[in-house]
């Protein structure tokens, strides 16, 4: 393999590796720039003749499949943390029960006006 594909290659492992570092770590914020980073890199390993590349193509695809399963996972954890979140406020507003007959039912508290008197 010719030293620009050993280097583009090592980059773009590198990079997917630093991605799933700050998947871990919630850094999202760098996340973006390694998106970038990686974008870059790709386009100059298409250039590349495939015969060059064709070994460790298998080896990029399966590091970028761990990424996207880690980024899956941290959407469905931030989901739920905002799903849980969501619910703590409704706890002071709202109450879901069911009636006898077993149907939802939603009570609310508060919103009623204070009246004020002189």
């Amino acid at each position: 393999m010719p030293d620009d594909a050993k280097t583009v290659i090592g980059s773009l492992d590198e990079t997917f590796r630093a991605e799933a570092q700050a998947i871990r770590r919630g850094d999202f914020s760098a996340i973006g720039t390694l998106a970038e980073r990686k974008a870059t890199l790709v386009d100059r390993l298409m250039g590349l003749p495939r015969g060059e590349v064709g070994s460790a193509l298998a080896r990029i695809r399966a590091r970028a499949s761990e990424n996207q399963h880690l980024l899956t996972a941290s959407l469905q954890g931030v989901r739920a943390a905002r799903a849980r979140i969501d619910a703590i406020r409704q706890a002071g507003i709202r109450l879901d029960t069911y009636d006898s007959s077993g149907r939802a039912r939603t009570v609310s508290f508060g919103g009623g006006a204070i009246e004020k008197r002189a």
